[in-house]
């Protein structure tokens, strides 16, 4: 079910009942012009929905994903992502009940890691083409000691769930001599000869239309598939060990605008002003307003425009404060190097001293 029902030309009738800009959004004698409207709604949407704005309407759940052998990087088709919130792991595999879980620290950014010193305590999201990936049929040991192995002809490679211990798999994403982007969703064996000897040409969830399903390609009895480069994947540190625990990524952030049914941008007066609910609508019409004093002809109007804007925003502020009532949780950790070296720990929710290589 949708969060609103309120259209886009709902805001333009309203801006026009105001006298001092009701040119702005009527640009034809005999109606109204879509343009400046859809330009202004594009631009209060996406103050709105904001990084400062983390607005629990604006939540969703990215897909789980599981811990791989000495695999730091985990590519996904999500592709919409604005921000990553918080998120937790879950030993999953475990059979005691309620099943352990731990908290996640999201950061802006990690770096390539071979520590291995305990479960991952930190996340980041970074575009899939600027994630680690293997290549199928190359050279068993990578060369680089941070990542796991190649995927070889005739291997399996095991499920992660409903095993006492993570089995030893090869990095489970792969690119291919044509720049595609693969990941293992089918476990099974490989065949005998790489299946990405031809280009594909794999198509794949893009903001427009994040609903298209994505190539596969068959490799044996094991699936891959095809993932948008310009994706959000995940990067997470500590990497987890050859043979371990497998843990569960549970990760909760924000869409970027126009992630539900509007598709990529306003481009009509029949659209929602979805994901902004109707009981928040009235924010958005006062945003719409207020942008439309710098796009009047008349200077002195015009001259309005830093003033509205700024009452604007300083009322989302006290809005946004106002929804916030709830206690957080807070803490207090061990501050770490500024540079950071191998082997050491990121305090955290997951590691909240510099165990157990600390100083």
């Amino acid at each position: 079910m949708p969060n609103s029902t309120i259209t886009l030309g709902s805001a333009v009738s309203y801006a026009r009942s105001f006298p001092i800009i009701a040119n702005v959004v009527t640009q034809t004698a005999g109606g109204q012009s879509l343009q400046p409207s859809l330009t202004i709604a594009n631009h209060i949407m996406t103050e709105i929905v904001a990084e400062v704005m983390n607005w629990k309407w604006n939540r969703f759940n990215l897909p789980v994903f599981y811990t791989n052998s000495w695999q730091q990087d985990y590519a996904l088709n999500v592709v919409n992502l604005g921000w990553l919130e918080h998120g937790y792991l879950v030993d999953i595999n475990n059979t005691g009940l309620p099943k352990p879980v731990w908290p996640l620290e999201v950061v802006k950014d990690l770096e390539a890691t071979s520590g291995q010193y305990g479960q991952p305590g930190q996340v980041s999201w970074l575009p899939n083409d600027q994630l680690y990936f293997g290549t199928w049929g190359g050279a068993v040991n990578t060369g680089d000691g941070t990542y796991g192995n190649n995927p070889q002809p005739l291997q399996t490679i095991n499920s992660p769930l409903g095993v006492v211990a993570q089995i030893p798999n090869p990095i489970l994403q792969v690119k291919d001599t044509f720049g595609n982007y693969w990941v293992v969703t089918g476990y099974g064996t490989t065949g005998s000869t790489n299946p990405f000897l031809s280009n594909l040409n794999p198509v794949f969830p893009t903001p427009a239309n994040p609903s298209i399903v994505a190539t596969t390609a068959t490799d044996g009895s094991v699936t891959w598939t095809a993932v948008n480069p310009k994706g959000q994947g995940i990067r997470c540190s500590p990497i987890p060990p050859q043979a371990g625990v497998v843990y569960q990524f549970n990760l909760v952030g924000q869409w970027r605008p126009f992630a539900f049914l509007n598709g990529g941008a306003f481009t009509s007066f029949s659209q929602t002003i979805e994901p902004i609910p109707d009981d928040y609508a009235n924010f958005f019409f006062d945003g719409f307003v207020a942008k439309c004093y710098m796009h009047s002809p008349d200077k002195a109007i015009r001259g309005m425009y830093e003033d509205q804007m700024e009452n604007w925003r300083k009322s989302m502020m006290k809005t946004k404060e106002k929804s916030d009532r709830e206690r957080d949780n807070a803490g207090f950790y061990p501050a770490s190097s500024i540079m950071h070296q191998p082997y050491t720990v990121y305090p955290g929710p997951a590691y909240p001293f510099m165990l157990p290589y600390g100083g």
